[in-house]
C-alpha cells in the first residue's frame, strides 16, 4: 500500500488490473472513494475562514422506481472547519452514486449529511439541479449549520465567511428557480 494524503491508504494496484472481469482504473477507483473511509482529506489553510463553492455537471443516479437514469448538477457551497476533501476523491465519491437506486430528495440529504459529518464543516449548502423529467424540474436544496455557529461572537471572522457563503447560495438559488413574480 502506499500513502495518499494523511489519512488513508490506497492499494498500490488499484485500477491498475485489466483483463477480463477486471475492473477498469475509473472502476475501482470509484469503489474506493465510496467509502469515505478511504477519502483523502488535507487540512483547510490555517488562518482563513474561507468559502468553497463546487459544481459537478455530471452526476447520475437511477431512479428508485423505473431504474432509468437521472442527471444532475450538484452545487455545493461549504465553510471548512479544518479539513478539505480532495477534489479528485470528491468527484470520485459523487460518481459512486451512479448505480444507486435513490431519489432525488435522499441523493441531495445523503451528500449533505455526509460531507457534514465526515468532514465536520461549519456551514453546508447543496444545490442539485436534475435534469426535468417528464416533464418536471426538480431542484432540491438542503442547508447545514453546525451547532458550534449559534454561540459565534460578532467579531469572529467566520461571520464574514458564512455572510459570503449566504451571498452565493441566494445567487444559486435566485440563478436555479428563477427571480420571484411579480
Amino acid at each position: 500500500m502506499s500513502e495518499v494524503g494523511a489519512r488513508h491508504a490506497v492499494p498500490e494496484t488499484m485500477g491498475r488490473e485489466v483483463g477480463a472481469g477486471a475492473r477498469g482504473y475509473g472502476e475501482a477507483a470509484v469503489a474506493v472513494a465510496a467509502d469515505p473511509a478511504n477519502w483523502e482529506l488535507w487540512d483547510a489553510p490555517a488562518g482563513q475562514r474561507e468559502v468553497l463553492y463546487q459544481r459537478f455537471p455530471e452526476f447520475t443516479c437511477l431512479c428508485p422506481r423505473s431504474g432509468y437514469p437521472d442527471f444532475a448538477t450538484v452545487h455545493l457551497v461549504t465553510v471548512p472547519n479544518r479539513q478539505v476533501l480532495e477534489l479528485k476523491h470528491l468527484k470520485l465519491w459523487l460518481n459512486s452514486f451512479r448505480e444507486r437506486r435513490i431519489s432525488h430528495e435522499q441523493a441531495t440529504a445523503d451528500i449533505l449529511e455526509t460531507l457534514a459529518r465526515e468532514l465536520d464543516l461549519h456551514y453546508a449548502f447543496i444545490l442539485m439541479e436534475y435534469t426535468p423529467r417528464g416533464n418536471l424540474l426538480t431542484i432540491p436544496m438542503i442547508e447545514y449549520r453546525h451547532p458550534r455557529l449559534e454561540n459565534l461572537r460578532q467579531n469572529d471572522p467566520l461571520h464574514l465567511a458564512l455572510a459570503n457563503a449566504a451571498r452565493v447560495r441566494d445567487h444559486l438559488i435566485a440563478r436555479a428557480i428563477g427571480p420571484d413574480p411579480p
